[in-house]
């Protein structure tokens, strides 16, 4: 097991050396330095609940909507969800071979 968690260790921090995640981290402190865009953030957050809550409301969609078309004006943060997507890529990939690789060793016919 612990030969295990070593390896694990190595894609992680394979994972976390990538330019993609160090970029990610410098935007998201620069963003979060941004008081109107973390209020822009954390106001497109509120409306998705409460659209969702609604039983997605109209009138909520037409509010929501408007909050991410301004945020995604955001050149910086269309940079940091490019990269974020970039990293989420890099994870999906592990966990997609990890299944196709137990997937295949326990379906394996003799």
């Amino acid at each position: 097991m612990e030969k295990l968690y070593k390896s694990l260790d190595e894609v992680i921090e394979c994972i976390k050396e990538s330019s993609e995640y160090k970029d990610c981290l410098k935007i998201k402190k620069q963003m979060d330095s941004n008081k109107e865009l973390v209020e822009l953030i954390n106001k497109v957050k509120e409306l998705q609940k409460k659209y969702i809550r609604s039983n997605y409301d109209s009138n909520i969609k037409e509010e929501l909507d408007k909050y991410e078309s301004e945020l995604k004006d955001i050149p910086i943060y269309n940079i940091y969800l490019e990269k974020l997507d970039k990293v989420n890529q890099m994870i999906d990939y592990v966990k997609d071979s990890l299944n196709d690789y137990f997937d295949s060793l326990l379906n394996k016919k003799y």
